[in-house]
């Protein structure tokens, strides 16, 4: 097959090696790949390096409306005489490229979906010929809006990080809050809980217009010197996975590659309930909140055969379903007409 993916900046921000693997799985079973990526300054982003084997366009992401019929006309010019079989556009603005270009290269467009919220948006009028659900849950959102026809279960996949990268802490335990400032009563909660834990260092992914409310917060409770403050964990992977536990107070995060690492290195998780995210089931590979975080953050702590069951199912659970190989075959068999 001859596959054209489109990636928007923020997909390549959060998961490029993710999106890299997938370049590298499709070419390794003989698939032609076409990466069109969004213009930068440099001519090749350090982090695309690893798939040079697969050719690469670039072209402005976004555009005006009033500039798309340009940037679609350039597009087809570069993409020359390739034959398209699908086109999958990875980000919003990924879906507009590729929504451009197939009539042009008479492709059908795949997009990808990984939260609740985005599936809710689906619309069965939309040109877009099939949605890849991240889980199960997001599948079946999808396939009760548009037909079961329109949608495949393409999972994210999870890899471990070969980098080793330690803390700077003296603490005897690290913890890591995702996406901290989507909601600030939930992570407020969370640091008033770890006040009074003096050896207990936190690590707070902190992006969003809430996060100077938690800086404050931090400062107020007199953590500062117990607190770092990250911009994009996702960025830090070899750090967050050698965190104690994982806390995710967000409701609306989208599902990301860098929370299934973190359970493949069996690290226990506690979280908010977050639809779609199917590989969280409460007791098992997870303890989830319902109000108050400092009960399961006080039964992790003291309950080791707890916390080692959970972490351990979550791998199992992870490397199972979640798995490069299946990704990859997903994205194949996606392609299949019905």
């Amino acid at each position: 097959m001859n596959i054209a993916m489109v990636m928007s900046t923020d997909r390549l921000d959060q998961e490029h090696a993710m999106l890299n693997r997938i370049v590298v799985g499709l070419v390794n079973d003989g698939d032609q790949v076409i990466r069109i990526v969004p213009s930068t300054t440099d001519d090749e982003s350090t982090y695309e390096k690893a798939v040079s084997l697969a050719k690469r366009i670039s072209t402005p992401m976004p555009v005006s409306r009033l500039l798309r019929n340009v940037r679609c006309e350039e597009l087809i010019l570069q993409l020359g005489k390739n034959d398209i079989d699908g086109i999958i556009a990875f980000g919003k603005d990924a879906q507009q490229v590729a929504l451009d270009i197939s009539p042009h290269v008479d492709a059908p467009v795949l997009r990808e979906v990984i939260s609740m919220r985005q599936a809710k948006q689906v619309k069965k009028s939309s040109k877009v010929w099939r949605w890849l659900a991240a889980t199960p849950s997001i599948e079946r959102c999808i396939a009760q809006r548009v037909g079961e026809e329109r949608v495949a279960l393409v999972p994210l996949a999870a890899a471990t990080s070969n980098a080793i990268e330690s803390a700077e802490s003296e603490s005897n335990c690290c913890i890591t809050i995702l996406d901290a400032a989507s909601n600030f009563k939930s992570t407020k909660l969370i640091l008033e809980a770890l006040q009074t834990k003096k050896d207990i260092h936190v690590f707070v992914e902190l992006t969003g217009r809430h996060q100077h409310k938690i800086w404050k917060v931090i400062k107020e409770l007199k953590m500062l010197d117990r607190v770092t403050c990250l911009r994009d964990m996702a960025a830090l992977r070899s750090l967050i996975v050698q965190s104690d536990v994982v806390l995710v107070p967000s409701q609306t995060m989208p599902v990301r590659t860098v929370l299934l690492e973190v359970m493949l290195a069996s690290i226990p998780i506690i979280a908010a309930k977050i639809d779609g995210f199917d590989m969280l089931i409460d007791e098992e590979t997870a303890l989830i909140v319902d109000e108050s975080w400092e009960e399961p953050l006080q039964r992790i702590f003291e309950d080791q055969i707890l916390a080692k069951r959970i972490s351990e199912a979550g791998a199992h659970l992870v490397a199972t379903q979640y798995a490069s190989s299946t990704q990859i075959a997903a994205f194949e068999a996606s392609f299949t007409l019905f």
